[in-house]
């Protein structure tokens, strides 16, 4: 089933995803996503991000503040952020990160290769 969902622009949104690829885009406004399993891609979102996902490949491009993931298995790739990036955790899979403009905090990266490039502040890595 493919189910398409469009929300005002301008909303703080709370997405429980348990199976299956998502896209969730151009949002204003605070996001929490927690995510089973499949592909997910996070883009042009103005606000906090929150992201636990369980398994499948995370993308996350063009944000404007804060991003927060836990990531269980499956790549992971964050470009693009005008604000900090935190990693609590990642079980497996890659983890790319590409232009960040504030600081980037890597806590368990489990196993897999890790790439950070271009970032304007600190970068703190604790495997």
């Amino acid at each position: 089933v493919d189910l398409e969902v469009q929300v005002p622009k301008q909303m703080d949104m709370d997405i429980d995803d348990g199976s299956g690829s998502a896209i969730v885009e151009n949002i204003k406004g605070d996001v929490e996503i927690d995510d089973g399993s499949g592909s997910l891609m996070v883009q042009g979102i103005e606000g906090k991000l929150r992201v636990d996902d369980g398994s499948g490949s995370l993308k996350i491009e063009n944000i404007v503040g804060i991003v927060e993931v836990d990531d269980g298995s499956g790549s992971l790739s964050i470009r693009d952020v005008d604000g900090s990036v935190e990693i609590e955790d990642d079980g497996s899979g890659s983890i790319t990160i590409d232009t960040v403009s504030k600081d980037v905090y890597v806590g368990d990266a489990g196993s897999g290769s890790v790439t950070i490039r271009n970032v304007s502040g600190t970068v703190t890595r604790h495997d």
